[in-house]
């Protein structure tokens, strides 16, 4: 096994030699800010920053640079020098402790019990040697080879017109890479999300591609379409194999010749929209049975991103688990669970197949637990088939992180009103799930909502009718 790599600028050679001496390996660097063009030989298991007062906003950033590449290693600042105003603010940047003793001694013994208390770092180094680099591309964490190949064909289309189709099971993060194509496109208009699965058939060409007042009953005005108002930006067609024969056939024909004509109207308009496009199902397949257009599916496949499901990288699930309980903890304002060996096996051993977007409702649900001893495989498994009881405490926290989050001055009432109402109605919808076993359409009869718009929500919200069963 390795020793523990320790980037540091300690600039007092006593320092250095006290770390050495516990078998850490240290790689020093001049200053903070050399450390971001450093290339490590291997993935470092803590930053250790020798500070002064006049160091502090290029510290700062730094720290800031470092907790978006590296959001699981700790960071630790010797400061004896610094006063208490400083000190709050290095730790409002996000690092793990600030050691103000000017004794060599007792900065040893923060980084051993540093090293000692990280639960997730080892495993997941040991389950990524080939990754030396950091962990985020936009707003996504990996230290998998297969992701950051992918990251790297996303970057590589981006600036082109290509249209770009994107498979992978549900919860892997398909909306996501289409967010980060659009943004690294630098195209000005606006990204458009449209999920065809959950547009009604016969509204599907309206929503798409707009609609003259009087087209149909119902049409008191005339209305642009989603792909007008993705014009001169991209329009993302989420679950591209849910769509009805018709609107198949127009959107073949706005791909063939960039324009695009509203239902009821005489004229056609010109458009320039980027498509991207994805899909849980094999458009492969839907062709060959006859749901899904040939000529159709040869348009939209100019570009095949593949996205593998969180079981085939199991080093993203102690980076994502990690990153999860570390963010929910914080902003529910509760400490982070402490977890055994026996847990941190089973969460490798599950197939997490509801992915990434299942694996941070677990994560959500277990820190809410308030666990006041160590979780253990027995914990894991009946978190992961039960419903978290919630209790007037704990949807206190909820309540008051919502309203923490929300409340801004700086912002409109709309922006200020949408967390908590999203909030409310979650809260809602699992409660209503709960009372009927998971039984769809009896929730949504029971709500007053028809059961696409249930699924919608959700499909939104990361909600599994299985959680609710039994």
């Amino acid at each position: 096994m390795e020793n523990p790599l320790i980037v540091s600028t300690l600039r007092e050679r006593r320092a250095k030699t006290v770390l050495e001496s516990q078998g850490y390996e240290l790689l020093s660097v001049d200053s903070a800010e050399q450390i971001s063009s450093t290339e490590f030989p291997r993935a470092p298991r803590l930053f250790v920053m020798q500070v002064n007062a006049e160091d502090l906003e290029e510290v700062q950033s730094v720290i800031a640079s470092l907790r978006n590449q590296w959001p699981l290693t700790d960071i630790l600042i010797w400061a004896p020098e610094v006063e208490s105003e400083l000190v709050r603010a290095l730790f409002q940047s996000g690092v793990r402790d600030v050691i103000l003793s000017q004794s060599e001694t007792q900065l040893q013994q923060v980084v051993t019990e540093t090293l000692e208390n990280q639960q997730f770092l080892p495993r997941m180094h040991d389950l990524s040697h080939q990754r030396k680099k950091g962990a985020r591309f936009e707003s996504m964490l990996s230290r998998s080879t297969a992701m950051w190949d992918l990251f790297e064909l996303c970057t590589r289309v981006a600036p082109t017109d290509a249209t770009v189709l994107i498979v992978g099971e549900t919860g892997t993060g398909k909306e996501l890479l289409a967010r980060a194509v659009h943004r690294r496109s630098g195209r000005p208009g606006r990204f458009v999300a449209a999920n065809c699965a959950s547009i009604p058939s016969e509204l599907i060409n309206s929503e798409l591609f707009g609609h003259e007042k009087g087209a149909f009953t119902g049409a008191d005005r005339a209305k642009r379409g989603l792909v007008m108002h993705a014009n001169g930006g991209t329009l993302f067609l989420d679950e591209i194999g849910d769509m009805p024969p018709e609107a198949q056939l127009c959107l073949l024909r706005m791909l063939q010749e960039k324009r695009i004509r509203p239902v009821g109207s005489q004229s056609e308009v010109e458009i320039d929209v980027r498509i991207v496009a994805a899909t849980n199902v094999l458009l492969d397949q839907a062709v060959r049975e006859g749901t899904f257009r040939e000529d159709l599916f040869y348009r939209l496949d100019v570009i095949r991103v593949n996205v593998p499901p969180l079981r085939q990288r199991p080093e993203d699930i102690f980076l994502l688990f990690g990153h999860f309980t570390k963010r929910l903890a914080r902003h529910y304002g509760l400490e982070p669970p402490i977890f055994t060996d026996s847990f941190l096996d089973a969460l490798l051993d599950y197939e997490w197949p509801g992915n990434v977007r299942q694996l941070e409702n677990f994560s959500e649900r277990l820190v809410l637990a308030r666990f006041p001893s160590a979780l253990t495989a027995r914990d894991f498994e009946r978190l992961r088939s039960t419903n978290l009881a919630e209790t007037g405490q704990t949807l206190e926290h909820k309540q008051q992180a919502v309203w923490r989050k929300s409340v801004d001055p700086s912002r409109t009432l709309q922006e200020n009103l949408d967390p908590v109402i999203e909030q409310l109605e979650r809260e809602y919808l699992q409660a209503k799930l709960k009372q009927h076993a998971g039984r769809v359409a009896d929730t949504a009869e029971e709500a007053g909502i028809s059961r696409r718009t249930l699924l919608r929500k959700m499909k939104l919200y990361g909600i599994e009718k299985q959680d609710f069963k039994g």
